[in-house]
């Protein structure tokens, strides 16, 4: 029997997927993927994003956000214009938004100002934050804090940190995504420690393809290019690490991913 899989987040429309788009997704069908939520990161990207979802409906969701990194670039209606694509019946979700003090591609000012927009749209529109944070920790929690009054839903994606940060995101009753960083040695030592405190159900499950490639896989396979079928090597080490069997962590996270982002089951 084919374990089923709900890949939280991919960057479909990225340019490395033109090419072979719809071999991907038959890739990633094959592998047991039940849908994939498409990572929009700027009003363009979340146009793209949702003509991307016609590939394949059954399969395809997507977010509508703008990435931190996007901050500087957007206009002065940009939440204007992301609210009415929020609207669409593929989109379950407002993000990437979030902070990203690490590379400052844009400035912390404006990073806040365009979060604080998006937070404030996901309460209106009832949808789920898909959140990034990178070195920004302090002001990132401060600002849902802010709102936690309003009982903010949503997800850390791309959890990397330690359990005091995993504490402070519990505690708002976030969710918290995993990716292929997880199985990087070099570089997973917070997240190793923090695994054992994220409960089954608050754990979701991503790829952040093309990005994140497993590094066993990369070097096996001789490419840096993420993509949705290789998810289960993302749940195996997960699921080793929290000593459960695969099937059950993909069941949990598969209704986890529903309970979050109810869109799904329509």
């Amino acid at each position: 029997m084919t374990i089923e899989f709900i890949d939280i987040g991919a960057n479909l429309t990225h340019e490395s997927f033109d090419q072979d788009r719809d071999q991907v997704l038959e890739n990633a069908i094959a592998a047991g993927l039940d849908k994939i939520i498409i990572t929009a990161t700027s009003v363009d990207e979340t146009n793209k994003a949702i003509a991307c979802t016609d590939l394949n409906p059954s399969l395809l969701w997507t977010t509508a956000g703008v990435h931190p990194h996007n901050a500087k670039d957007t206009s002065n209606d940009f939440i204007e214009e992301l609210e009415k694509l929020a609207m669409h019946n593929k989109v379950i979700a407002i993000g990437e938004c979030g902070l990203d003090y690490c590379r400052s591609f844009s400035s912390p000012e404006r990073q806040r100002t365009v979060f604080e927009k998006q937070i404030k749209l996901s309460l209106k529109t009832g949808l789920p934050l898909f959140l990034h944070q990178r070195d920004a920790h302090e002001d990132f929690i401060a600002m849902l804090k802010e709102q936690s009054v309003n009982n903010i839903k949503g997800v850390t994606h791309c959890f990397t940190g330690n359990k005091n940060q995993l504490k402070d995101y519990l505690d708002l009753g976030l969710y918290i995504g995993i990716t292929g960083w997880i199985c990087d040695p070099r570089r997973n030592q917070d997240l190793l420690q923090s695994i054992k405190y994220i409960p089954m159900d608050r754990l979701l499950i991503e790829t952040d393809a093309p990005y994140l490639m497993p590094k066993e896989l990369e070097k096996e396979l001789k490419t840096r290019r993420n993509e949705p079928k290789y998810i289960r090597e993302i749940a195996e080490f997960i699921s080793s690490h929290k000593g459960i069997k695969i099937e059950s962590l993909a069941s949990t996270t598969k209704i986890n991913s529903e309970n979050l982002f109810r869109q799904l089951l329509n």
